[in-house]
């Protein structure tokens, strides 16, 4: 064992002690912080020829990430939480009602909202009107 003197202790003391804070402040030993992710936008779907309704609807769901997976309404389902119906336009083109649903959606939804969007014969899409309880972000699951 070695036996140091109470002066040379200190001293051992004192340069570890500085070794410990000189490696704690050195840049490279710190991580700098992650840059902030670059929010991406969301497409704007193009303009196509439309001739049935679910290529209208197809247009509408790509105009807003919270329509993905929205499917057309079926009488048949119980307990979807978002559907579309079309309706022929006069002249050409569909009108879109889409709605999307949430609480106890097995009893129908409790709470839901709904857009409506024209598409025209071209595909030029815009929205109608936009009704309902406000959408809660994160759509619950």
């Amino acid at each position: 064992m070695l036996n140091y003197t109470p002066s040379a202790r200190a001293t051992l003391l004192l340069g570890l002690m500085t070794t410990i804070l000189l490696a704690a402040c050195n840049p490279a030993a710190v991580p700098s912080p992650s840059p902030a992710p670059t929010p991406r936008p969301t497409p704007t779907p193009i303009a196509a020829p439309v001739s049935t309704p679910e290529e209208a609807a197809a247009l509408v769901i790509a105009t807003d990430s919270r329509f993905a997976g929205t499917m057309p309404l079926r009488p048949d389902v119980i307990g979807a939480s978002q559907w579309w119906a079309a309706t022929p336009r006069v002249g050409g083109g569909y009108t879109i009602e889409l709605t999307i649903g949430w609480g106890d959606c097995q009893a129908g939804c409790i709470d839901r909202h709904v857009w409506t969007y024209d598409v025209d014969e071209q595909g030029a899409v815009r929205l109608i009107s936009e009704t309902g309880d406000p959408v809660p972000s994160p759509l619950p699951g």
